[in-house]
């Protein structure tokens, strides 16, 4: 990283730092309320199909996580789908959807 001599460019880069980690941070804790009566029945429908979902314990994936049973694969392709409808939603609101995209699904 230049500086050098020049503390005012450390310091520009040590704010630029900090905003980008605290947009992290404040990225990582609950998702705000749901904008609409439609955006918390679109939750909800996310939220059905993914306890539809059940897991094999013994096939896993490249990162060690369990992967879904071939009968309740739709399920899955269904929860990815709606996610996608959610992002389109909040997009069309003009509300950042990115805050939405932590979703407490356990």
């Amino acid at each position: 990283m230049p500086g050098g001599r020049r503390g005012h460019k450390l310091r520009e880069y040590q704010r630029r730092i900090d905003a980008v980690l605290k947009e992290e941070r404040d990225r990582g804790g609950p998702p705000p309320p749901p904008i609409s009566a439609e955006h918390l029945a679109l939750r909800e429908r996310i939220l059905e199909e993914y306890r539809a979902i059940e897991w094999d314990p013994n096939f896993r994936d490249r990162r060690g996580n369990p992967m879904c049973t071939p009968e309740s694969a739709h399920h899955a392709a269904e929860v990815v789908g709606l996610m996608l409808e959610e992002q389109r939603f909040l997009a069309e609101a003009g509300v950042d959807w990115r805050l939405y995209d932590n979703y407490q699904l356990d």
